[in-house]
């Protein structure tokens, strides 16, 4: 004789709604706890990772500050260009001073002015590169959080690293304006050279 088989608590052959919602959220909180321990363990990992490179070292310590201002730029340019817009790249053994370090930085993120401007036709090119700037700043404010925090974490964050993070940093804002600067003279000159094109047909 066959079984029917049926829920216990209502009795007919249909899953409970509240058991399925209430396995769902349970679901749900394990995701968020294992995401929670996952993110818990990729920082340690990190922790210990530049422990064991000694980033003492203000060459290291400016290098990592680098690398996660580049990747805090990609985070930013994903949602308007694409997954892996941004390459992440980490150059070691190269000249890590505060100049060449802030060039690095701004030479990375402008290259991807012409691009942001394509996808954002229509808008003033002063209203363009103002929103693109803004974007990229973003992401460079939260690479240099990043760097910071695994820095004081290791105790480094101190004297001289302090000192040359603080000297990069300013040396970013002064190359981005001036890029900004540059990119508007340019538009100016274009605009001029179309009007006289314009005046003499």
């Amino acid at each position: 004789m066959p079984i029917n088989p049926t829920n216990s608590v209502t009795g007919s052959g249909k899953p409970n709604p509240n058991s399925v919602r209430a396995e769902a959220n349970a679901d749900n909180r394990d995701v968020k706890d294992a995401k929670a321990e996952s993110k818990k363990a990729y920082n340690a990992a990190i922790l210990a990772a530049h422990e064991k490179v000694s980033l003492n070292s203000n060459n290291d310590s400016l290098s990592l500050l680098y690398k996660t201002a580049l990747e805090g730029i990609n985070a930013e340019l994903e949602p308007v260009m694409g997954k892996n817009a941004a390459k992440k790249i980490y150059e070691s053994g190269v000249d890590t001073s505060p100049k060449a370090t802030a060039d690095r930085i701004v030479s990375f993120a402008t290259n991807f002015y012409s691009r942001y401007k394509e996808l954002n036709e229509g808008d003033s090119t002063e209203e363009t590169l103002n929103n693109f700037l803004e974007l990229i700043k973003g992401g460079i404010d939260k690479g240099f959080k990043d760097a910071v925090t695994i820095l004081q974490g290791l105790q480094v964050y101190e004297g001289k690293v302090e000192s040359d993070a603080d000297e990069t940093y300013k040396l970013i804002e002064q190359g981005l304006e001036s890029f900004r600067e540059l990119v508007l003279e340019e538009a100016k000159k274009q605009g001029d050279s179309d009007g006289e094109t314009d005046d003499q047909r």
